[in-house]
């Protein structure tokens, strides 16, 4: 992984050196990599290069003429470029293959930047004014609405999210705001579209990160393999209007069930998770979602302390989206080199209890594409 922070390279470079360094950990040479599948969403908004995937291969050095293809579904694409290079594996077609994401928003233009993020949504809606900021506090007040939560409470509750998730990311080495913050920061804040607070929501990102994926014999061979146990991908409704309940997300329940069945374990045998905190109240979506509390119960998680390295179900050691950052296209590959490390015993942060199986989920959108990943290590 890339650290989080404004790259001065354009983001098919940024991505070098996380690949050399994948492909070094994995024990191999690079001749032995059989095709690149690469996330990225905006570089044709933002650095008006698009193609960039053989591009990328080609700054790596690797010019085999292997295949190459980038993958955009908002901020799920390096999420979906690891399956999509996993299925690759599991059909037979290759032995390794390097997948990760790479994204540049943070040295360009933020106005830029903002134009680009809106094409992910639908433009009737996004020509009528919707913002994701806006989005997320339809989202907030629908899930106060259900749970009977005034807003006051509701941005209590949310506070106490972006608090444990910078806690986490104050230790992570890599992270764009390695810094603690408190329950009054955020509630002092402004306002980004309310109930929703700035310091509710996540950072534009620089980044880039890789993986190498491998067959089982070759991966036997490559020191402290971890394992994929299970993959889940889902679409939802493209237009906001089509929801039918914006407090819940049937595409990642559906993508997480997909993950759990091939996984064949339960929601309990998870043992730390990377979710998607764009905003703090979609970790609450993604914690019930994916069945780690009950409806109701997700948004109190934190502030009672269950989804801190400590607790029960750790969540966003990282640091999460919000203090991690976003690198909207590399993010699923950074929760996944993230849990990799943690399952390996390698992570640079906050302390776990030596976790054997791990869960990276990304959501791409309103909603409208999730990518769930269960990791495991043996022994």
């Amino acid at each position: 992984m890339a650290p989080v922070a404004k790259s001065p390279v354009p983001s098919w470079e940024l991505f070098v050196d996380p690949a050399l360094s994948a492909i070094r950990d994995a024990g191999l040479d690079p001749s032995r990599i059989q095709a690149l599948h690469l996330g990225n969403v905006y570089s044709a908004f933002t650095e008006r290069q698009t193609n960039i995937a053989p591009l990328a291969l080609s700054s790596i050095g690797i010019r085999n003429n292997v295949p190459s293809v980038r993958y955009e579904t908002a901020c799920a694409s390096s999420g979906i470029a690891f399956r999509q290079g996993y299925l690759g594996i599991l059909s037979g077609l290759y032995d390794v293959v390097l997948v990760g994401g790479t994204e540049r928003l943070r040295a360009v233009p933020g106005v830029a930047v903002q134009q680009a993020m809106a094409t992910s949504m639908d433009a009737s809606e996004r020509n009528a004014g919707l913002t994701f900021a806006v989005y997320w506090a339809y989202v907030a007040k629908a899930y106060a609405r259900k749970h009977g939560l005034d807003d006051a409470r509701l941005q209590e509750l949310l506070a106490h999210i972006t608090v444990k998730n910078h806690h986490h990311g104050a230790a992570n080495m890599l992270a764009q705001f390695r810094k603690e913050t408190t329950v009054e920061e955020v509630l002092n804040s402004p306002v980004a579209a309310s109930p929703i607070k700035i310091m509710d929501c996540c950072p534009f990102s620089d980044g880039a990160a890789a993986l190498v994926l491998a067959s089982e014999e070759v991966a036997r061979g490559c020191p402290k393999p971890v394992w994929i146990a299970g993959t889940g991908q889902a679409s939802g409704p493209f237009t906001v209007a089509d929801r039918a309940d914006l407090s819940s997300n049937p595409a990642l329940e559906a993508a997480g069930k997909e993950a759990f069945r091939h996984a064949g374990i339960e929601p309990g045998a998870v043992d730390v998770a990377e979710l998607h905190d764009c905003v703090n109240i979609h970790e609450v979506m993604c914690l019930e979602a994916l069945g780690f509390f009950k409806e109701g119960e997700g948004i109190r998680s934190a502030g009672e302390r269950r989804t801190y390295h400590d607790g029960e179900i750790p969540v966003n050691v990282s640091g999460g989206l919000k203090s991690r950052g976003h690198p909207v296209g590399a993010t699923g590959a950074y929760q996944l080199c993230e849990i990799t490390q943690m399952l390996r015993g390698e992570f640079q942060g906050r302390s776990l209890k030596s976790p054997a199986t791990g869960l990276a989920a990304c959501v791409g959108g309103t909603g409208t594409v999730a990518a769930v990943s269960i990791l495991r290590r043996e022994g």
